[in-house]
């Protein structure tokens, strides 16, 4: 909007240069020439803002397609075999509810502090991060010792989950550090 704004009152500006030039100078005694000059100067002024304006807009646009583009290739990620999308929405209900797991890693999977290990980021601690790993990890469960907060986790947390449960919650953890 500034620019086209800049623009116009660059073209007004010529225009009136050059009315000037018909009638010999303007008020304050200005050639026409100067008059002109200023106005290509104005012009020029506008030029080099509009170029940057879209200069910086043409960047805008590469970075979003270069995010689009990420997204995309996230999508079309591989799903390790054998999980479906129907599998991580019924591994989200069982984080949530039955499988107690929100209440140490937290609902969003980023861990809670002296409890359980954020599963979001790409550090592993008792796995390979793998599908197949987080499935052994939930069903074998991880002592004290090994624990980095010192509190156990229970195969299977510690409830009669099944253990289509645990495949469908790891399939939804895996999807937390994707």
């Amino acid at each position: 909007m500034k620019e086209s704004r800049m623009r116009w009152t660059a073209m007004i500006a010529l225009v009136f240069a050059l009315g000037l030039t018909a009638c010999g100078g303007d008020a304050n005694g200005n050639s026409a020439e100067e008059a002109v000059a200023d106005a290509k100067e104005a012009m020029a002024e506008a030029g080099e803002t509009v170029s940057g304006a879209m200069d910086d807009a043409r960047e805008a646009v590469e970075d979003a397609g270069d995010a689009v583009s990420e997204a995309v290739d996230a999508i079309k990620q591989e799903m390790p075999e054998g999980v479906t999308k129907e599998m991580i929405a019924k591994g989200k209900g069982v984080y949530m509810g039955a499988g107690i797991c929100s209440s140490c890693h937290g609902p969003a999977g980023k861990g809670i502090p002296s409890l359980g290990a954020n599963l979001t980021d790409d550090e592993w601690l008792h796995s390979d991060g793998s599908y197949d790993g987080i499935v052994k990890t939930v069903m074998e469960g991880v002592t004290a010792q090994e624990s980095s907060s010192g509190v156990p986790m229970p195969a299977k947390a510690g409830t009669n989950i099944s253990d289509d449960d645990v495949k469908a919650v790891a399939a939804y953890v895996w999807t937390l550090s994707r």
